[in-house]
């Protein structure tokens, strides 16, 4: 698992896309998950060319572009728009998966309409040789945002889920909600913890999000839950805590990559542990 770690380019907020790639290459990622506005910040320097060249000296791969946001908040019509220029800007840098993103909402979204949504938002995406993720957003103004609801609308549109340690917590969502979940239902993981400033879990912020080990989220218990499913994909780290703006981004990649690890050792060892004595309380 530890070979399929990936850091989000949130986490190193003011690192353009080459100083990100080469700052996890370097701590010891395997993947990158760039994000729009470095994109569009390197096409006007070094060039799509310069950020390939880039991920093949790094020997690290890109992990789905995050993100076409806004899903259900807009019109179908400049939704559609926006899909269409993430697919041509994202194209010369090969870069072939894009996550939907379901935008705040004033009111409950029709789950019909949602997923026929989808599904031309899917066939654009096939087009233009892109496939689509769909993350679920546990924020109670965003739409479906229950595990279950998302996990519908995904499924009724043939789109992977990307679930979120983070949202998983601000929803609430129970261990068995996330375990009855299908390995191959799973296409990306976002990995972060919290500071929790009250005592409601519900209302941390996205800018509450932090390095695995520094917040209070029950991480170990979320990531082994998701774990437990099957899913064996990539995890990409993801953050927007700004105090990791003041910090060199080589320094911040590397305690990403060591904080996430270490969890991940913690988990398996956790996991490991409880198959050894299942096994010898069924045999006794």
């Amino acid at each position: 698992m530890k070979d399929g770690l990936g850091l989000n380019g949130a986490t190193l907020p003011r690192s353009d896309l080459l100083t990100g790639i080469t700052s996890a290459a370097v701590a010891g990622f395997s993947f990158y998950e760039p994000r729009m506005p470095e994109l569009e910040q390197v096409r006007k320097t070094n060039g799509e060319a310069g950020a390939r060249r880039a991920l093949e000296d790094a020997a690290i791969g890109w992990l789905p572009l995050n993100a076409l946001e806004g899903a259900f908040a807009t019109s179908d019509d400049e939704l559609k728009d926006a899909a269409r220029s993430i697919f041509s800007a994202a194209t010369p840098f090969g870069i072939r998966e894009l996550i939907v993103v379901p935008g705040p909402v004033p009111r409950a979204v029709d789950p019909s309409e949602a997923v026929s949504l989808l599904k031309q938002l899917k066939s654009l995406a096939e087009a233009s040789g892109f496939s689509l993720l769909y993350e679920f957003i546990g924020f109670s103004h965003h739409a479906f945002p229950s595990l279950g609801e998302a996990r519908t609308v995904a499924s009724a549109a043939g789109l992977l889920l990307v679930l979120d340690t983070f949202h998983l917590a601000a929803s609430r969502t129970p261990q068995t909600a996330i375990e009855s979940l299908k390995a191959g239902e799973i296409g990306l993981v976002h990995l972060s913890d919290a500071y929790i400033r009250t005592d409601d879990v519900t209302r941390i912020a996205d800018m509450d999000r932090v390095l695995p080990g520094e917040g209070q989220l029950p991480l170990a218990r979320i990531l082994e839950s998701v774990l437990n499913t099957g899913y064996s994909g990539p995890i990409s780290v993801e953050v927007f805590h700004p105090k990791y703006g003041d910090l060199p981004p080589e320094d911040v990649a590397r305690e990403a990559y060591v904080r996430a690890t270490d969890l991940l050792t913690q988990v398996h060892d956790h996991r490991s542990l409880r198959r050894s004595t299942e096994q010898e309380e069924t045999t006794i």
